[in-house]
C-alpha cells in the first residue's frame, strides 16, 4: 500500500478542496491541511494552488498525481495478484446441489466453522436429482464432485458410500393445497383415517419400514403406497395434483408451490449428511476429518 499521506494527496487531488477531501477520508480538514504541508515541505515544491473556491494542482503537483495514480494501480495489481494466489493454493471441495439437496447444511457448516475451514474452497456444481438410484444418490460422486449433502437413510447408499451425519431432519406430510386437509396447521392420525400416504421404498430405509409398520399395526384406516424408487421433483408433480398425501421432510418443506408442508403429531425423523466416496481423495478426507472434529 502506499503512505497514506500520499492517498490524502491523491484525495484533495481528485476533490479540489481539504473539506471535500476530509469527508471523504473521514478527518477533519485541518488534519488534511497539515499532511499536503508536511509533504509540500518534504519535496520543497507547491503541489497546490490554494484560492477561495479551492484548489488545483500546480506543475509540480500534476506530475507527482500522475506517478502517484501509476504507482496506485500498480500495488493494488499487485494485492489483487497475492489475493488470487491465495485462493488458487485453497483446495477445491466440489459439492452437487440439486433442488431435492441445495447443500444447506454443508454451507452452514461452512459458515459456523470458517476458521477451521479456511484452506477450503466450497464449488457448488449442479447435479440432476433424475439422476438418483436405489444404489447411489449421483453417480459422479468420487469423478466429478466430492460430495453430496442431503438426506443419507438409504441402507445402499450406506453401503456403496461414505456417511458423515450432519443432523436428523423431521418428516411431514406435503398435501394438495386442493386437499381438505391443507387448512390445518398440524395434522394427528385421526385427521390422517381413510386418506392414502405415499412413501418411498420401505425397504430400502429402516426408518420408512417403521413408519410403514407403525401405521399397518396401529392405524388401519391409513392405506399406504410405496414408490419403486427414491424422490425427484417428478414424484411431487405427480402427487400434487392428486388427493394423496405425500411423506416429505423439513429440508423439502418449499419444493413445490401445489403442495403444502404440515407437521404431524409423530416423532419420526431422518439422518442428513455428507455423502462421499468409500475411497475418496486426500483432500477429502482432510475436509471431512475437520468437520467431524468440529462436530464433535
Amino acid at each position: 500500500m502506499i503512505n497514506q499521506i500520499y492517498m490524502t494527496f491523491l484525495q484533495v487531488a481528485q476533490s479540489g478542496s481539504f473539506s471535500k477531501a476530509s469527508q471523504q477520508l473521514f478527518i477533519s480538514p485541518v488534519s488534511v491541511m497539515k499532511q499536503i504541508n508536511n509533504l509540500e515541505i518534504q519535496l520543497e515544491v507547491p503541489l497546490f494552488k490554494r484560492t477561495t473556491q479551492g484548489v488545483t494542482l500546480t506543475a509540480a503537483g500534476q506530475s507527482l498525481f500522475d506517478s502517484v495514480t501509476k504507482i496506485n494501480v500498480t500495488a493494488n495489481a499487485a494485492i489483487e495478484s497475492a489475493r488470487s494466489a491465495g485462493q488458487q493454493e485453497k483446495e477445491i471441495i466440489k459439492v452437487g446441489a440439486s433442488i431435492m439437496r441445495p447443500g444447506v447444511p454443508l454451507v452452514e457448516i461452512w459458515r459456523k466453522y470458517s476458521d477451521a475451514l479456511q484452506d477450503y474452497k466450497l464449488q457448488v456444481v449442479p447435479i440432476s436429482d433424475d439422476d438418483i438410484t436405489l444404489k447411489s444418490p449421483s453417480a459422479e460422486i468420487g469423478t466429478q464432485i466430492d460430495c453430496v449433502a442431503g438426506p443419507s437413510d438409504s441402507l445402499q447408499w450406506q453401503e456403496n458410500y461414505s456417511v458423515l451425519l450432519l443432523g436428523m431432519d423431521k418428516f411431514r406430510l406435503a398435501v394438495p393445497r386442493t386437499h381438505r386437509l391443507a387448512d390445518k396447521e398440524r395434522l394427528t392420525f385421526a385427521d390422517l383415517d381413510g386418506e392414502t400416504i405415499v412413501f418411498p421404498p420401505r425397504d430400502q430405509a429402516s426408518i420408512i419400514e417403521k413408519i410403514c409398520q407403525d401405521i399397518e399395526n396401529n392405524h388401519p384406516k391409513i392405506t399406504i403406497i410405496n414408490t419403486t424408487r427414491f424422490y425427484n421433483t417428478d414424484v411431487f408433480n405427480e402427487y400434487a395434483n392428486s388427493n394423496n398425501l405425500l411423506l416429505t421432510r423439513d429440508i423439502w418443506q418449499n419444493l413445490h408451490p401445489l403442495m403444502k408442508t404440515i407437521p404431524v403429531d409423530w416423532d419420526y425423523e431422518s439422518p442428513y449428511g455428507l455423502i462421499y466416496a468409500k475411497e475418496p481423495s486426500d483432500k477429502m478426507k482432510r475436509f471431512v476429518s475437520i468437520i467431524s472434529h468440529e462436530l464433535n
